[in-house]
């Protein structure tokens, strides 16, 4: 049948296949459901559930069967290699599956290495890789490099960068023209100085990571209070909208 293959075991190397995983394939075969293929019963071995499963093969694109043993295996074990967890690695494939058709010797490889070079320690990486693992298939040149020297720029050192980076990877999707620059204008034009906007980023990374609409309306109400620092600002920025509205309106 469809499912004669798992006979032999194409999908035990990797981690410890849970009993119940190999339970729910046996029974996805045995009723009939949809066949499954080698690298989705791969998946499944490395304790994917199968709604993530379902979130990986929408987010790829159809005919989601990248071979195992030259594709999935080795990116998986990669990822392993640089420190993510299996919990770590499942959300990563869930979050970002065109990790499958991204190139691990000229691509994958040379992105985390790019990290390291420009100042993330080797805890930080998987970290990053963890939160977003998008930032491996950004292109150095266009993305990747840019938003270092602009943070740069701003009076960022290299530790705060990692730092920042570590803590926020989502910056290096946003655009600098259209998203981030603004930011830093409008923190200018409220008084702030480029030494307190350094300050910003470096402590509250999250908090630039919100729209600029959001960023105007809380630090306006906070400055007609008197109450626009770096710390209030930052601090306002990550609350809810309700918690906002509780304490300063």
């Amino acid at each position: 049948g469809g499912c004669s293959w798992l006979s032999v075991g194409l999908w035990l190397p990797g981690p410890p296949v849970a009993r119940s995983c190999s339970q729910r394939i046996a029974r996805r075969c045995s009723s009939g459901a949809e066949t499954l293929t080698h690298a989705e019963a791969y998946l499944l071995s490395w304790g994917l559930s199968e709604e993530q499963l379902s979130k990986v093969k929408a987010r790829y694109g159809k005919d989601f069967n990248p071979n195992v043993e030259g594709i999935v295996k080795p990116k998986l074990n990669w990822l392993t290699d640089l420190g993510l967890t299996d919990l770590q690695i499942q959300k990563a494939v869930v979050a970002y599956p065109q990790l499958f058709r991204d190139d691990l010797e000229n691509k994958l490889k040379p992105r985390a290495q790019w990290l390291l070079d420009v100042g993330m320690d080797k805890s930080q990486v998987p970290k990053m890789i963890a939160r977003f693992p998008q930032i491996c298939s950004y292109s150095r040149e266009l993305k990747l490099k840019p938003l270092v020297h602009w943070l740069s720029e701003l009076g960022l050192d290299k530790s705060h960068i990692a730092k920042v980076l570590s803590n926020k990877p989502q910056l290096f999707g946003y655009s600098l023209e259209a998203n981030l620059k603004p930011k830093v204008q409008f923190l200018g034009e409220r008084g702030f100085t480029q030494a307190q906007i350094a300050s910003i980023f470096t402590t509250y990374p999250v908090s630039m990571g919100f729209s600029l609409k959001r960023l105007t309306r809380r630090a306006s109400i906070l400055e007609t209070q008197g109450f626009l620092t770096e710390s209030s600002l930052g601090t306002a920025m990550k609350m809810t909208d309700a918690q906002f509205t509780a304490r300063f309106e």
